[in-house]
Parts: structure tokens; C-alpha cells; sequence
């Protein structure tokens, strides 16, 4: 009996001999989920598929890479933070989703993950078309002074950590320039060798299979071995010497201490792996490992540094939250003045206050609310001409000019009061303020779903099949048209993230 005994703790020991230490055995019995936020092919993707592959020489846990993109990254931040912090979901964390946090407004935080390791930094690179008048630095430079602020910068996304590189560069080189920027980076690789701008910024890696494409500069200490005839920015007179893209994981933030112990643990046998060294060597970036205190300054160094950039570009301005709070104020101090000026209108004109007047005249209060709440929302990109709050804008000063006329009919022509009328009246009017105040926590869609259907019963209506028919196909055209179509980020609501 004692010999089966310590048999089994002798195996028991075997076993867990291989895990990293601080976790129980028991974790992981199931794939591991890498969220990754570009599409596949990029370099974020490339570096977590690279991840999953060399982590199989040190678990037998698969690692599974999910591309969820959209919204420069927040869709798949949300992700992670939607998932049960029990560590089988990591978020590969670029240097990028800095500029997401920052201009996209979207409430998530830096401090909702926590961060396991950076395991790579990739140095910016100024990147031409070897086919174009536009080579080198000098040319860059000399090309730009001569379109005078007309000269095309292109890369991925508005307020990226690309887009900042090209301020820092402009502000250093005393030119001025014109971002245009595309969904990822492929696409703004395209636009370069097409013709449709004269410099990429990116990283080396880049110019991988690609002939066409030159490295004009490179923000290193010193030239990179792959690319030995591509001078650095510091030795051409611009005192840029170390921006890169750095490239790391987290989870998030309540995930337990032993299970990021796990997958520190982890992450940094890859991070010595051959197989790993040579992929990050291959690609012209450097093989890094910070850990979670190091990654975290690192993190919050850049933040604070990204807000000078940002408002620099005239991306962000002043404090956004402060804007918004002094919007909504403005709304809630033109309800009552809408009351005062009909109570005025009434009292003094001997005029009778009917349903449709009252309706009307709380259908504009409301609308003017909500006008003032849509202010608040965050405005376009500098690369759109619409944004979150277009179509709300759009639908609030419909209706204060439905309600104005509707307002001016019923005061020339007052109708009788009924009881039906009264009981519509109301429900109408609790209707409109759910649909105000839902907006900001439940969405756009699901706000406008319960003022469709309710709207509807209150005026009689009982077929539900058609109810339900008309209310799904507004819903769907909605979608289909401003988000689908348009593309604009209607608000979703704080219920969903």
C-alpha cells in the first residue's frame, strides 16, 4: 500500500514537472484562444501564429489564433475583456491599440488588462517606391518642401502608432505633409506602389517579396543588417532614434495570478526558442522580453507621450470627457426652456392647450436633449466626413422641425382633448424617454427596436407577426445602411461593451 503510495505521488511529480511553476495542474485542459485584432497576414498575426507554433516544443495545450477585427483593434480588446478571466483568452497587445484607447473614446482602459510580456520591437520605417521620383530621404524631404503640406504620407489608420510616427518625423524635418490612411497596412502598401502616395510608413518587414518598395530610413541606433544601405534617421539629421513598434500579449486584468505565472512562464521559453529568435531576426526587429512591471511602464510611457502627438495632429483636443459633460448640460437647460416658452405662447396668447401640442412640445424638448447628447459623441476621424453622431445629429433636427410645425398647427388649430388621445399622448411620451435615456446604455438598435414596437401597440396596432416583420426589416435597413453601407460607429451601448 505505501509502495502504491509513493508511486503516485512519484507520478503526480513527473507530471507537473513539465508545467510552469505557480499553477495548478489542472490548468490548461483546453485550447488556448490568441485574439488578434488585424487580419490574417499581418504582422501582429504573423508574430502570434509564430507564438502558437513555437509554444508547441513547451505544452501540449494547442494555441488557436481569432481574428476579430474592426475599430483599430477595439472589437477585439472588447474581446478579451467580454471573455471569463480564466486564461484562455490572451489579446496580442501592438504598441497601436495605445492610439485606439486614445481617439477612439470607446471606454476601455489600459489598466482592464494586465500585461504578461512584450516579446518583440520592430523599429519604424520611412518606406518609398524604388519606381518613383521619390527615393531617398533628401527626396522626401525636397518633394515635400516643394508641395508645401501636399505631399501623401500614407498608412494604416487615423491616430495609429504609423500615423504619430509621420507627426514626429514632419515636426523633426520642419516639413508638413498630408496623412491618408487605410484600414490596414497591406492596403496602404498597395496605394504607395500604385502611385497614390509617396511615403509608407511601416516597418521593415514590409518591404519583404516586395522589390518595388525601398527603405528610405530607418528610426535605429544603427543600420540594420538585412538592410545595410538603408541609412538611419539619427545619421540623416533627424533626431528620431528608437520609435518602434513593439509587440507583446496580456489578459485580462482579474485573471489569477498562477495562471499568468503559466503563461509568462511560457512566453518566455518561445521567447529563447531558435525557431522564435530566427523569425523576429529574419523580420528585422529585436527579440525583447518584458515582463509584466517592465511591459506596464513601458505601456504607460507611451500613453503619455501619445497625447502630445495626437493633439499635435489635431486628433484629439483638450479634455474630451469635459466637452461632453458641458453638451449634455446645455441639453437639460433647454428642456425647461422649451416649457417656459409654450407656457408663454399659451398663457399670453389665450390659446388651449391640446395633446397634439403637448406631445409635440415634449417630443422637441427631448429632441433638443438628445441633439445636445449626440454633440457629445465622438466626432469623425479626420479621414471621414461622418461619424458616431451623424445620423443621430441627422434624426434629432428632423424632428425639432416636425415638432415646431406641429407645435405651431396645434396652437392655430386646437382640436378637443379626448381620453385616448391623453393615454397616447403619454405613452408616447414615456416612449421618447426611454428611447433618449436607453440610448447611451442599450444602443442605437435596441433603443429604436423598443420604440418601433412600442410606438406601434400604443396606436392600436395588434397583428404581431407584422409587428415583429416591420420592426426586424427597419432594424435590418438600419444596419444595412449606416453601419454596412456607411460605415458609421453608431453607438452600441455600454450594456454591450
Amino acid at each position: 500500500m505505501i509502495k502504491k503510495c509513493l508511486t503516485l505521488l512519484l507520478l503526480a511529480a513527473v507530471l507537473s514537472a513539465g508545467l510552469p511553476s505557480g499553477v495548478r495542474a489542472e490548468y490548461p485542459d483546453k485550447p488556448i484562444v490568441i485574439i488578434v485584432h488585424a487580419k490574417p497576414g499581418g504582422a501582429i498575426d504573423l508574430t502570434a501564429r509564430m507564438i502558437a507554433k513555437v509554444a508547441r516544443n513547451y505544452t501540449k495545450t494547442p494555441f488557436v489564433i481569432e481574428n476579430r477585427f474592426g475599430g483599430s483593434g477595439a472589437v477585439a480588446m472588447r474581446a478579451v475583456l467580454g471573455k471569463d478571466p480564466d486564461g484562455y483568452h490572451m489579446l496580442a497587445f501592438p504598441a497601436t491599440f495605445i492610439s485606439t484607447v486614445k481617439v477612439t473614446r470607446s471606454k476601455i482602459d489600459m489598466d482592464d488588462y494586465r500585461f504578461l510580456a512584450c516579446m518583440v520591437e520592430a523599429p519604424e520605417a520611412l518606406i518609398t517606391n524604388r519606381h518613383s521620383d521619390v527615393v531617398s530621404l533628401e527626396d522626401i524631404i525636397r518633394d515635400a518642401k516643394a508641395k508645401n503640406g501636399r505631399q501623401i504620407w500614407v498608412g494604416p489608420g487615423v491616430g495609429s502608432l504609423d500615423h504619430l510616427m509621420a507627426v514626429k518625423t514632419w515636426d523633426k524635418l520642419g516639413i508638413s505633409a498630408t496623412w491618408l490612411p487605410y484600414d490596414g497596412g497591406g492596403e496602404a502598401v498597395a496605394a504607395l506602389m500604385g502611385g497614390h502616395g509617396t511615403v509608407y510608413v511601416g516597418n521593415p518587414e514590409d518591404v519583404r517579396g516586395r522589390p518595388d518598395l525601398h527603405i528610405a530610413a530607418v528610426s535605429a541606433q544603427k543600420r540594420l543588417t538585412r538592410f545595410p544601405e538603408s541609412p538611419t534617421l539619427l545619421e540623416s539629421g533627424c533626431d528620431l532614434p528608437n520609435e518602434i513598434m513593439w509587440r507583446g500579449f496580456a489578459v485580462h486584468k482579474d485573471t489569477p495570478d498562477p495562471i499568468c505565472l503559466w503563461l509568462t512562464d511560457l512566453l518566455n521559453n518561445v521567447s529563447t526558442d531558435t525557431e522564435w529568435v530566427d523569425f523576429v531576426k529574419f523580420n528585422s526587429a529585436q527579440n525583447v522580453f518584458y515582463e509584466r512591471e517592465e511591459f506596464t511602464a513601458l505601456v504607460t510611457r507611451d500613453s503619455e507621450e501619445s497625447i502630445k502627438y495626437l493633439k499635435m495632429a489635431n486628433i484629439i483636443a483638450g479634455d474630451p470627457d469635459q466637452q461632453a459633460k458641458q453638451k449634455r448640460m446645455m441639453g437639460w437647460f433647454s428642456v425647461p426652456l422649451v416649457f417656459a416658452g409654450l407656457f408663454l405662447v399659451i398663457r399670453f396668447g389665450r390659446k388651449k392647450l391640446t395633446g397634439q401640442t403637448s406631445i409635440a412640445t415634449f417630443t422637441l424638448a427631448l429632441a433638443l436633449l438628445f441633439l445636445f447628447y449626440a454633440f457629445s459623441f465622438p466626432p469623425p476621424a479626420n479621414d471621414q466626413k461622418v461619424g458616431a453622431a451623424s445620423i443621430p445629429i441627422i434624426w434629432a433636427l428632423v424632428l425639432i422641425a416636425f415638432s415646431i410645425m406641429q407645435i405651431i398647427g396645434g396652437i392655430k388649430n386646437p382640436q378637443d382633448n379626448s381620453r385616448g388621445r391623453i393615454r397616447l399622448v403619454l405613452v408616447i411620451i414615456v416612449l421618447m424617454t426611454l428611447f433618449v435615456f436607453l440610448m447611451p446604455v442599450a444602443g442605437f438598435f435596441l433603443s429604436m427596436l423598443i420604440l418601433l414596437v412600442g410606438g406601434v401597440y400604443a396606436m392600436g396596432y395588434r397583428r404581431h407577426i407584422s409587428v415583429g416583420l416591420l420592426s426586424a426589416g427597419m432594424i435590418a435597413f438600419c444596419w444595412f445602411i449606416f453601419i454596412k453601407t456607411l460605415g458609421l460607429p453608431l453607438p452600441m451601448g455600454n450594456l454591450f461593451g
